[in-house]
């Protein structure tokens, strides 16, 4: 939660003295999010600590929003609690995911403790199908029973039964639009993949394995294997004596019969 600091010179509480080496810490993420949110709307460190000062009713400092976003690109991490985030969702009109959503460069490619990769985030934020379930009974556990108890400013605008069943409806719409993003995003890279894919497969298929690895073994330009054996075997021929060279071509033409007949 955010508060004042009675002695600014104290290390701010939630502050690890030293940040996880090659790997992205989640609460990192979350300084970049307030850092780059509070530019986007081109606010000062001051103002966001005047309005989070206004919510809470503490006097904040400038340093307190300085010291979440050094939290990114610093060497120390600033651990944000649910509380926090939900007040700084609320200053910056935000829904809470906005501030997991992983930079463009995160700088490491995979997350603290877990290993697992940055862009797991999302799928934590989005949720696989079969988690959906255990979603599905939480929600419908604090469903309200009785409509005229509903939400008023929901109740309003979708009406009192919509209004019940709107965080139900609104989280999965909200998912299904996020994963459609994601698949426009990355589409075009998928198709490239599986055309690439299907020449691969055409070569292999044409030219055999031995075949096309051969055709992969050299630079546009330059001899293959075989076409540089058979470039040798002429020159050698050239310089041999007319007789010595009938002599192995005769040799030759017996090789390949006895392979042929074997």
């Amino acid at each position: 939660m955010v508060r004042a600091r009675k002695k600014p010179q104290e290390e701010p509480a939630g502050v690890s003295m030293s940040a996880p080496k090659g790997a992205m810490d989640v609460n990192a993420i979350c300084s970049y999010n307030v850092k780059h949110l509070r530019e986007k709307r081109g606010w000062t460190q001051q103002y966001v600590a005047d309005r989070l000062g206004a919510i809470t009713g503490h006097v904040l400092p400038q340093a307190s929003i300085s010291a979440m976003e050094r939290g990114f690109d610093g060497e120390r991490r600033r651990r944000f609690d649910a509380h926090e985030l939900y007040l700084l969702s609320v200053v910056f009109d935000v829904p809470f995911t906005y501030f997991f959503i992983p930079p463009p460069d995160p700088g490491a490619d995979v997350l603290a403790d877990t290993g697992a990769p940055v862009s797991d985030v999302y799928r934590r934020m989005l949720g696989e199908e079969w988690q959906l379930a255990d979603m599905d009974d939480r929600l419908e556990s604090v469903k309200i029973k009785n409509p005229a108890e509903a939400d008023t400013a929901l109740a309003l605008i979708f009406g009192a039964d919509k209004a019940l069943r709107n965080w139900h409806k609104h989280f999965r719409t909200w998912r299904q639009e996020r994963l459609d993003a994601l698949s426009r995003e990355y589409g075009d890279d998928l198709d490239e993949v599986v055309e690439k894919l299907g020449r691969f497969a055409e070569m292999i298929k044409a030219l055999g394995p031995s075949g096309y690895l051969q055709s992969m073994a050299h630079k546009a330009g330059e001899e293959t294997l075989t076409e540089r054996q058979n470039r040798e075997r002429e020159e050698l021929l050239e310089a041999l004596p007319d007789d010595e060279r009938d002599a192995a071509l005769l040799a030759e033409l017996d090789a390949l019969r006895g392979a042929k007949e074997g």
